[in-house]
């Protein structure tokens, strides 16, 4: 049986939901796209976000934005598949924090996957200081 703690993403624990895989999310290879990775970050991302309080992203005055973003693809996954997505997060800057992913079906570990967001004023499309709810999660939640 695989240890739980590999489980998880690294630092604070943010987020996590169930995504079914697709039919259409595989390849010609049979198995997920890679691409398809960086959506379930994505929505496991969102989801977080607007559960937090925060509009959808572009309708409100602060948003976020991903400047640099990494997959670790450690198993392949086919259909039919459940993933249980994990966000997770650290070092909080004046103006961002690295998120990181994990994707397991079942007890396997198959990806892992970061990412830096900054958070921005969306009308001038510049940075700006992390909201303090953001910063406390990220500080209060280490492992």
């Amino acid at each position: 049986m695989s240890n739980p703690q590999k489980t998880l993403p690294e630092g604070a624990q943010l987020y996590e939901m169930n995504i079914p895989v697709r039919w259409g999310d595989m390849d010609a290879l049979g198995h997920v796209n890679n691409i398809m990775y960086f959506r379930f970050f994505e929505t496991v991302r969102l989801e977080w976000y607007e559960k937090l309080g925060y509009a959808p992203l572009g309708e409100g005055d602060e948003g976020l934005v991903i400047v640099d973003n990494h997959a670790e693809y450690i198993q392949p996954v086919v259909y039919p598949a459940n993933l249980l997505v994990r966000m997770g997060g650290h070092s909080p800057g004046r103006s961002s924090f690295i998120s990181t992913y994990t994707i397991t079906v079942g007890d396997k570990l198959t990806t892992r996957g970061s990412a830096k967001i900054v958070w921005v004023n969306n009308r001038e499309m510049k940075s700006r200081p992390l909201p303090g709810v953001i910063t406390q999660l990220l500080e209060s939640q280490q492992s």
